[in-house]
């Protein structure tokens, strides 16, 4: 299990700071939101995280080490986007497959390892679909099938529900909670929603403006905010 840690992380385009001076440290194992409305900066702290964006000030160490200059291919880490990017010519199996494969996993490996995340996410059975043919719910489990077969040290979620109706969400709150408690993954949660980050959090942190204005549990944020 992984921490990651932010100490003084700033982040400007141009001359305006979209991040500044964010300054928080997720647990190993722990179920970590990130919440706040759009344009607060959260995405922005998560893709920092994930190597996509450089920091302009400020550190972010994970496990410990610094990522200063490490590739987000090289900073092991399992990614989920609000857009499940799923290929509409392949099937369930190929979709979790296909990064085993491009890391020349053998057949055998690749075969056990793609059973074993389907089952993870409930989808035994729906090997052989297209994208088509799955609800929104379903396709969100593939996304997440396809990143947990890799075997990644945290997991990166950003609004992975929102493209869900109310329905499917709550659904999908309840496979996101027993999937950590399965895994006991260390996860990252970015979401507007408050409902999601009560219900699925060790611990929040409430971003307004760039800023982390407050961290704490899902209790004692909604008690005294």
């Amino acid at each position: 299990m992984t921490s990651i840690e932010l100490a003084g992380v700033g982040k400007r385009y141009g001359a305006t700071w979209v991040l500044r001076d964010v300054s928080l440290r997720v647990q190993p194992g722990e179920f970590f939101t990130l919440l706040g409305p759009s344009g607060c900066g959260k995405t922005t702290a998560l893709r920092l995280v994930a190597g996509f964006l450089d920091p302009d000030e400020g550190e972010i160490t994970i496990a410990g080490a610094s990522v200063a200059g490490v590739p987000p291919w090289r900073r092991d880490l399992g990614l989920v986007f609000q857009s499940y990017a799923l290929w509409p010519h392949l099937s369930v199996f190929e979709h979790v497959a296909f990064g085993l494969r491009e890391r020349r996993v053998s057949r055998a490996e690749r075969i056990a390892r793609t059973r074993e995340a389907l089952r993870l996410v409930s989808l035994e059975g729906f090997e052989d679909r297209r994208p088509s043919q799955l609800s929104g719910g379903q396709q969100q489990r593939v996304a997440l099938a396809r990143t947990l077969v890799l075997r990644p040290r945290a997991l990166l979620l950003d609004e992975p529900l929102s493209n869900l109706d109310a329905k499917l969400r709550a659904q999908m709150r309840v496979e996101l909670r027993r999937l950590h408690r399965e895994l006991g993954i260390t996860t990252v949660f970015v979401t507007h929603g408050q409902a999601e980050a009560m219900a699925l959090s060790s611990r929040v942190a409430v971003f307004d403006r760039g800023a982390v204005i407050q961290i704490g549990t899902p209790a004692e944020v909604y008690r005294r905010p």
